[in-house]
């Protein structure tokens, strides 16, 4: 394994150090009280809520969503032999250079910005079927770690509840919601870990494996 492949493997791994470096320290600059269950991570990077702390969490999503793109396009490694594998395999690549671009967009148009809620939704979204289609690519490959398999699992399950709640259950309004009522926001935040954990542990999982 060469080094520029190394480094792609591990960029799950950096993506998810930056992002969550980046949120902690918008975190603390964050001028009010801050809770996860009636917080939206979005908030951090609101500039009227977080005058001071914005930027950080904006240039997490930009530099996060960045990073992801050629461990995204860096997924084509697994090689898996069926047909209907491969399919998935494309799929999941072109699916996850998408939640890496809207991720960046998430960066750009911040909570005020009126595509915030479009780009964010496109995030969720995109890495829901990610998850799904590369977990069943994947799941008969000698490589793939049934760790990693479990917690996508997980991810899955976390993200789908997540996006049940948002997009069905009538709370479709609550993402451009500054201060929701009810703790959903604590869905947002199980969905984005669950999920950057995962990319992590795939990360790993390709580095250990020498993809």
């Amino acid at each position: 394994m060469n080094n520029k492949v190394m480094f792609f493997n591990l960029g799950g791994i950096l993506a998810f150090i930056i992002f969550s470096g980046c949120t902690l320290i918008s975190m603390l600059f964050y001028p009010h009280s801050f809770s996860p269950l009636y917080n939206w991570l979005s908030n951090l990077g609101n500039y009227y809520l977080n005058p001071a702390g914005a930027v950080f969490f904006n240039m997490g999503c930009i530099l996060t969503g960045i990073i992801l793109i050629p461990f995204s396009l860096n997924l084509y490694r697994w090689k898996p032999g069926l047909t209907y594998e491969r399919i998935l395999l494309i799929l999941a690549i072109i699916i996850g250079v998408f939640a890496s671009l809207s991720l960046v967009g998430v960066g750009v148009f911040s909570q005020t910005n009126g595509y915030h809620v479009l780009v964010a939704s496109c995030v969720f979204v995109s890495i829901f079927i990610l998850i799904t289609s590369l977990s069943i690519a994947l799941f008969k490959h000698p490589k793939f770690m049934r760790i990693v398999m479990y917690w996508g699992l997980f991810a899955i399950l976390s993200d789908g509840i997540f996006i049940l709640v948002i997009e069905i259950i009538r709370f479709h309004t609550s993402l451009a919601d500054l201060h929701p009522t009810v703790p959903v926001a604590g869905l947002e935040w199980s969905a984005v870990y669950v999920s950057l954990i995962w990319i992590s542990a795939l990360s790993y999982n390709m580095y250990k494996k020498q993809l």
